[in-house]
């Protein structure tokens, strides 16, 4: 259904109304941007809001179509849209003015083909119903603005004289061109009225000045005449296709602004994570294009409503009303200003939703009421709050799936775990139940020491099952953020006693050799945490290498801080990715009679990188493995 901004269009609408309820079928009032549209008043464009709103209430979809004809719009779109019937306002014009310049409902019938065009005539003593939301009374005249049309009689001045310079040079129909340039370049830049009027002044200057005999105004040659005649046509021709070039080129320029408004908030939300800012950003743009405050109300794990409680950006509504917009979330309807429900509020609540849930509320508080009620402006709106919702839904999905994969990995790491320590604890458990039934069933036929080494197999298994359960609950204690260093000054010398005490036991059948400098700075570290680090290697050097073994502890300085090194004589590394061996779980030698988790160069990685420190595991020249870190000194620590 197309209808016009004047008294008749109340009534088309109606008639479209009962088409579409005798049918059964849609009905969407269409809209052109034609100049005349374009060229609307204040007064204009709330009458043909008011129109728009009439037709929402009826239940109609509304489309605004650009084009340089109402018809060829209208066509298009019913070929488009497969449009069956198009309801209009039946012609006005009279048979001349008809027959010269056809109606858009006659032109729609000459070309209507697949669709039936149903025309509405005007009663005249038909007024508007009451309680329409259109008003038709006299529109105030719009404001001449004199400085424009100065500027055309001066543009008209100015192509005179590039005329009459041209004159000895140039025949007449080049000096016709130059004025029907003038007369385009002000249609372009000042309009129609001020483009009539300097066609008019140029064909005037061009009859004085160049038409014999000159400085007169009469024609002493007819085709002269006709030559006046057909300029005049063409300049006014011309200006009036230019100023509604002028006018398409701004509908299209504002179209084009709303389309890369609405593209630089998706981009920017788009390149944002997390619900909180995506609100900021989508604030930010909106109260920016629509000169409003604005706020995102997002729900609770209940469902209520909370505003913002971050810092609020420029133009927040900080004062949105949470009863209506708790409305709005539950009934997934809009309210306040410029809607059915609530229409009193001053604000705007839009929700924000997808297809299955409500995501929240959207408010906007105007500037200018007015402006808002433009089904245009609106619908503008609703394209911002999709792209908002689009937004909170991806942010929701991406944040399932970022908790899908923790999950997964902390059953991984469970499973993992479980498996690792009941593999790693059966051999010590074994050990312990055999020996403490060989104590329990025959303790007093053993003799001593029979009885004594089964006591140490027990102690010694029962240790070996405690340092594995204590480090998983280091490495859980780093992992999680819980270990707090406490750095004091310490000597390299005394860490490496220290851990060397701690794992005595287990390298006494491998000899230790130490390198260090006289002039290595004092350590700034955690010393019981290095001392662990140090007794891990240590362990490692002790279960990966024969009996016999050298473990050659040396030191130097580097940079900022001290390079450690230590070097095994054992079979070295397994072939493969190095960095691997640091991982949770990973060892070695998978299987066999190495007791362990896995977890001892995991705990070093750990610990160094919480020094600022680097690890690696590299091999050693000459055969064997090595373990290289790095631990800052005092100077570098203040």
């Amino acid at each position: 259904m197309a209808v016009g901004v004047d008294a008749n269009a109340e009534r088309v609408m109606q008639a479209g109304k009962r088409f579409a309820d005798a049918l059964a079928a849609p009905w969407t009032l269409v809209s052109v941007e034609t100049p005349d549209l374009i060229k609307l008043s204040a007064v204009g464009r709330n009458r043909w809001a008011g129109l728009q709103r009439l037709a929402a209430s009826l239940g109609a979809q509304t489309v605004t179509l650009d084009g340089p004809s109402v018809s060829e719009a209208l066509f298009e779109y019913a070929r488009t849209s497969e449009a069956t019937h198009i309801v209009i306002g039946a012609p006005k014009r009279q048979r001349l003015l008809g027959w010269l310049r056809p109606s858009p409902p006659t032109q729609l019938v000459r070309r209507a083909h697949g669709f039936d065009v149903i025309a509405v005539s005007a009663t005249p003593d038909e007024g508007v119903a009451a309680g329409a939301d259109v008003s038709f009374g006299p529109e105030p005249p719009a404001k001449i603005q004199w400085h424009r049309y100065t500027w055309a009689m001066l543009a008209s001045a100015v192509t005179t004289a590039i005329a009459y310079a041209m004159d000895p040079y140039f025949a007449l129909a080049n000096i016709i061109m130059a004025y029907l340039l003038g007369s385009a370049l002000v249609g372009i830049k000042f309009g129609r009225g001020p483009a009539v009027l300097a066609s008019l002044a140029n064909v005037v200057a061009f009859l004085v000045y160049f038409v014999p005999p000159r400085f007169s105004l009469s024609i002493a040659d007819l085709q002269y005449l006709v030559t006046f005649i057909v300029m005049l046509i063409v300049a006014v021709t011309m200006a009036n296709l230019m100023a509604s070039v002028r006018q398409q080129i701004r509908a299209a320029g504002a179209r084009e602004r709303r389309t890369a408004l609405l593209y630089a908030m998706s981009r920017d939300l788009s390149a944002t994570r997390g619900v909180a800012n995506m609100a900021r950003v989508a604030v930010r743009h909106i109260a920016d294009v629509f000169h409003c405050k604005a706020t995102v109300l997002m729900p609770d794990g209940a469902g209520n409503l909370q505003r913002p409680k971050e810092a609020p950006v420029e133009n927040s509504f900080l004062d949105a009303d949470l009863s209506i917009a708790q409305w709005v979330f539950e009934q997934g309807k809009r309210a306040g200003l410029a809607s059915d429900n609530m229409p009193t509020a001053p604000a705007m609540y839009v929700p924000l939703k997808d297809e299955h849930r409500r995501l929240g509320v959207l408010a906007i508080l105007p500037s200018n009421h007015r402006r808002m009620l433009i089904p245009d402006q609106y619908r503008f709106l609703e394209a911002f709050a999709e792209q908002l919702s689009l937004a909170v839904e991806r942010a929701g999905l991406s944040a399932a799936a970022e908790a899908g994969r923790v999950a997964a990995e902390t059953e991984s790491l469970r499973n993992t775990l479980l498996a690792s320590i009941s593999h790693d604890l059966r051999t010590p458990l074994a050990a312990i139940a055999g020996a403490g039934s060989a104590l329990a069933e025959r303790g007093p036929e053993l003799d001593d020491e029979m009885r004594t080494s089964l006591a140490r197999s027990i102690a010694a298994k029962a240790v070996e099952m405690s340092e594995i359960v204590s480090n998983v609950l280091d490495l859980m204690r780093f992992e999680s953020g819980q270990m707090t260093l406490r750095r004091d000054g310490h000597s390299l010398d005394d860490l490496i006693g220290a851990a060397l005490g701690r794992v005595e036991e287990r390298l006494r059948d491998h000899p230790v050799r130490i390198d260090i400098p006289n002039e290595l700075p004092v350590l700034s570290v955690d010393g019981s945490l290095i001392v662990q680090a140090l007794a891990n290697i240590f362990d490692n050097a002790a279960k990966y290498t024969p009996n016999g073994a050298l473990v050659h502890v040396h030191a130097r300085v580097e940079g900022a801080g001290v390079e450690v090194i230590i070097d095994d004589q054992g079979p070295g590394f397994p072939v493969g990715d190095r960095d691997r061996l640091f991982n949770k779980f990973q060892r070695g030698k998978d299987e066999g009679s190495v007791a362990g988790a896995g977890l001892g160069l995991a705990i070093c990685r750990a610990i160094i990188h919480a020094h600022a420190g680097e690890i690696r595991a590299l091999d050693r020249p000459g055969g064997g493995a090595r373990i290289e870190f790095f631990l800052p000194s005092i100077e570098s620590a203040s």
